[in-house]
């Protein structure tokens, strides 16, 4: 099937591409099924996850190993929700005209499970910061 993307135009999918999110995205509860999609350029340090169901809805979401000293514990809690199977994390960005001052949502970051192509938001209790600066020489959290 093919569907029509924000920032790709118009991609062939299949139905093992689709994630669905049981535990919705926060604020974009209505939408539970997106594709994660990949551009070779930026070597899997960033990802589009795109809506397959309001082509205008796309979420741009940073690898967070680029992330100095950020390894949440969220296991028990995914697996309770997604069930078993390896999961991948990845933080949500906020891309800023001015490149410099983009930021990633440490607090709630996207987790999918590999194995059933489930994924939740999950709020962690470990004091993260909803805004952290991603590119600046001095790191400013809020």
């Amino acid at each position: 099937m093919n569907i029509l993307t924000r920032d790709f135009g118009e991609v062939e999918i299949t139905k093992d591409d689709i994630i669905t999110f049981d535990e919705k995205i926060y604020g974009f509860e209505e939408y539970t099924s997106f594709i994660m999609l990949y551009d070779d350029e930026f070597n899997g340090e960033y990802v589009w996850l795109q809506s397959t169901e309001e082509p205008e809805l796309c979420f741009i979401m940073a690898n967070p190993e680029l992330i100095a000293d950020y390894n949440p514990d969220f296991k028990e809690e995914a697996q309770k929700a997604l069930g078993n199977g390896e999961c991948e994390y990845w933080v949500m960005m906020v891309v800023n005209e001015d490149i410099k001052q983009t930021t990633v949502n440490l607090k709630s970051p996207v987790i999918i499970n590999l194995k059933n192509h489930k994924a939740m938001q999950l709020i962690l209790e470990a004091s993260y910061p909803v805004k952290y600066y991603l590119f600046r020489d001095e790191k400013e959290d809020k």
